[in-house]
């Protein structure tokens, strides 16, 4: 069956040659993108919204690859002469991650390591990675409740108390 489909040149070994090539123009775009944003880590957020991951590697050394590539470097040229458009539109859940991707880097890079480790946790709490506690505190007041309610709740407190009545002697033992 696989030989079937190399013969149209849709086959397994073409399909990922042409994904490659898609992740690479997203890369590019998006490097040109953050990079006139003066994001300062914009090669490895574009190699995250570009799909270029390796685990056994870190992000930043994905990133020095893809960014040394002849082809990549061609394809960011060609971005950068089209006049890709730079203005932020809308606020999203990758801007604020990719926002706060930044501060954590200026923060590690400063020292600063509770504005890193907040960052980080606020990153979390985003993508629902932590329990989250919610108090609700709610007040009524007498202005706030009808005549009925009110009357109800007066005679609840009305009700007759019960009292044992019973003689107290001490007892010496």
């Amino acid at each position: 069956m696989l030989d079937d489909m190399d013969d149209g040149g849709f086959g397994l070994d073409s399909l990922i040659s042409a994904a490659a090539e898609d992740r690479d123009l997203v890369f590019a775009r998006e490097y040109v993108r953050l990079r006139a944003l003066k994001s300062k880590n914009a090669a490895e957020l574009a190699c995250v919204r570009a799909g270029i991951t390796n685990p056994e590697y870190h992000i930043r050394v994905v990133a020095e690859r893809q960014l040394a590539r002849v082809e990549v470097q061609r394809l960011i040229s060609e971005a950068e002469s089209s006049g890709i458009e730079i203005e932020r539109t809308e606020y999203t859940r990758d801007l604020f991650l990719d926002e706060l991707q930044a501060v954590h880097e200026r923060a590690l890079d400063a020292k600063n390591f509770t504005s890193a480790i907040s960052a980080v946790k606020t990153q979390a709490q985003l993508l629902g990675m932590m329990d989250q506690t919610l108090n609700i505190n709610h007040t009524v007041t007498a202005k706030d409740l009808d005549l009925q309610t009110l009357r109800a709740m007066v005679a609840d407190r009305a009700r007759p108390v019960t009292v044992i009545d019973a003689d107290y002697r001490e007892v010496e033992g």
